[in-house]
C-alpha cells in the first residue's frame, strides 16, 4: 500500500484516551472562576455593542451583563445573526473578527502566532479598500463565517482545557486566512508592517473568497469528524449561505426508490447503524480525541503533504479489543451527520453474510444509492443496462455498478465522501484478499472519496 495509505500502529486506537469520559468543568459554573477567554468574550460583547450604537446599527437598550453562550458571540450579544451581513458595515465585521482573533492568537501554537498577528493588521486594509458592493458583501459573509467558526470552537470553554489538536486546527485556519488575505494586498514597507490593496482587486477578492471557502471547509470537516464542533452551531452559521456550506448541514431524504435497486443483494447488518451493530457504541465525548482529530484532518486534506494528505486510504490497525470498531463507528456517524458518508461495511466472523465477499459491492452500491438520489438513479440505470454484472467477480461488479456510473458525479462533489470498512481481518480467505485488492486498486481511484479501513 506504499504511497496509497496512511497507517497507524498499535498505539493509535489503544492509547490512554480509551472510552473513559474526560471530566470537563463548565466555564462560569457556580463556585468556579470564569476563564480568561470567557471574561474576554464578555468584555468584547460590550465593546461591540457600543460600536454598533455609535454607528446606529443597534437600538439603545439595557446592556447585558456577564458572558453569554457562544451563540451570542463576540460579535452579537442581542441575538442578531452574524450570518446575515446585509446592512453591516465593514467596520463592524472587521471589528468583530479582530476581537475573536485577539482571543485566538494567544492560545494557538507559536508557528501560527505570527500570521495571526499580521492578519490583525491586514484586516484594516480592507476598511479603506475601494471594493465594489458585491465583492464587499461576499467578503463580509466569509469573514462572518470565519469569526463564527472560531468562536464556536472556543465558546464556553476554559482555554486550558482545549486540546492541542484543536488549538493547532484553529492555528491552521488563522494561517490559511492570513495567506488568503495576504494574496490580495502587498506589503510596501519594512519594519512596521504596512499594506495596500493590489491592483485589479475585484478578481483577486473573488479568488480570495473561493480560497476562504476551501480553508473553512477543511476546518469544519476536520473538527466535526473529531467532535470538536457541534453540528447545530455550524447549521446556525451557514443557514443563510449557499453551496457546499448548506449541503454540509442539510437534513435530506435522498433515498431513491427503484425496482432495479431491489436486485442488489445487500447486507443490512453491515451498515454502521444496523441493529446488529447496536452493541458497538461510538466513542464517549472527550475520548479518542487525538485519533479522531487525525482522521478528521486526513479526511479534510489539511495535513502536510509530506505526512500523506493526498493518501486516499487511512488504515487503523492494532491488536483486538482496543476500540478500533468504536472509532470506525464514530467516524461513520459523524460523517453521516454532515452528508459525507458514502458506505460502510462492518465485517464479522459471527455472521456468514458479513464474512464473505458475496454482498460487499452490492452493499456499497445500495448504500450509495440511498445517500444520494442522483447516485441511486445512475446505479439503477447501470443495473438495467448490465444486469449480468450483478453476478460477476467483485472487481467487475464494482466497475460497472459504482465506478463508471458515479465517477463524473464524484468529481463534481464539493466535499469528500468517506467509506468505512471495519474488521477486514474477520473476513474469510480468499475473500479478504479479493476485497483488499479491490479497495487498493479500484476504490482508491474514485475522486473525492476517502476510505477508513481497519
Amino acid at each position: 500500500m506504499s504511497g496509497a495509505t496512511e497507517t497507524h500502529g498499535d498505539n493509535t486506537a489503544g492509547d490512554s484516551e480509551r472510552n473513559t469520559p474526560t471530566p470537563v468543568t463548565p466555564v462560569g459554573a457556580s463556585g468556579s472562576r470564569p476563564s480568561r477567554t470567557h471574561r474576554f468574550l464578555a468584555k468584547a460583547e460590550k465593546k461591540i455593542d457600543k460600536f454598533k450604537l455609535k454607528l446606529g446599527l443597534k437600538e439603545k437598550g439595557p446592556e447585558s451583563h456577564g458572558a453569554s453562550e457562544a451563540s451570542t458571540t463576540a460579535t452579537s450579544s442581542t441575538g442578531e445573526s452574524t450570518t446575515a451581513p446585509t446592512g453591516k458595515t465593514w467596520a463592524v465585521v472587521a471589528g468583530a473578527l479582530k476581537m475573536t482573533l485577539s482571543i485566538a492568537v494567544p492560545i494557538i501554537p507559536d508557528p501560527f502566532k505570527g500570521p495571526g498577528e499580521a492578519l490583525l493588521k491586514i484586516i484594516d486594509v480592507f476598511e479603506q479598500a475601494n471594493l465594489n458592493k458585491e465583492d464587499m458583501e461576499e467578503l463580509k459573509k466569509r469573514c462572518d463565517l470565519l469569526n463564527e467558526s472560531m468562536v464556536n470552537a472556543i465558546k464556553g470553554r476554559d482555554e486550558r482545557l482545549l486540546s492541542v489538536d484543536l488549538k493547532e486546527s484553529i492555528g491552521r485556519l488563522v494561517k490559511g486566512i492570513h495567506d488568503t488575505f495576504l494574496a490580495t494586498v502587498v506589503e510596501y514597507s519594512t519594519g512596521i508592517a504596512a499594506y495596500m490593496m493590489v491592483k485589479d482587486n475585484s478578481e483577486v477578492v473573488k479568488e480570495a473568497n473561493q480560497k476562504m471557502d476551501q480553508v473553512l471547509q477543511c476546518f469544519w470537516i476536520e473538527n466535526l469528524i473529531a467532535g470538536a464542533l457541534v453540528l447545530s452551531d455550524i447549521h446556525k452559521t451557514v443557514k443563510d449561505q449557499e453551496g457546499w456550506m448548506v449541503k454540509l448541514c442539510a437534513t435530506t431524504d435522498n433515498h431513491f426508490k427503484s425496482a432495479s435497486l431491489d436486485k442488489l443483494k445487500h447486507v443490512p447488518g453491515a451498515a454502521y447503524d444496523s441493529q446488529e451493530l447496536a452493541k458497538v457504541n461510538p466513542c464517549f465525548q472527550g475520548t479518542q480525541v487525538k485519533l479522531l482529530a487525525g482522521i478528521g484532518r486526513w479526511m479534510s486534506n489539511t495535513a502536510l503533504e509530506e505526512q500523506g494528505a493526498s493518501k486516499p486510504i487511512y488504515v487503523l490497525d492494532g491488536i483486538a479489543g482496543i476500540g478500533k470498531s468504536t472509532v470506525a463507528k464514530t467516524v461513520a456517524q459523524h460523517a453521516a451527520a454532515i452528508n459525507s458518508l458514502g458506505a460502510t461495511f462492518f465485517f464479522s466472523r459471527d455472521h456468514a453474510d458479513r464474512q464473505q465477499a458475496a454482498g460487499f459491492v452490492h452493499t456499497i452500491a445500495y448504500q450509495l444509492a440511498c445517500c444520494d438520489a442522483s447516485y441511486g438513479k445512475a446505479i439503477a440505470t447501470a443495473i438495467d443496462d448490465h444486469p449480468e454484472s450483478l453476478h460477476k467477480i467483485i472487481a467487475q461488479q464494482f466497475s460497472v455498478l459504482v465506478a463508471k456510473p458515479l465517477y463524473s458525479m464524484l468529481e463534481q462533489r464539493a466535499t469528500p465522501l468517506v467509506f468505512v470498512f471495519d474488521a477486514l481481518d474477520e473476513c474469510a480467505q480468499p475473500d479478504a484478499s479479493d476485497i483488499l485488492s479491490l479497495i487498493i486498486t479500484f476504490v482508491s481511484q474514485l475522486p473525492n472519496v476517502k476510505r477508513l479501513k481497519q
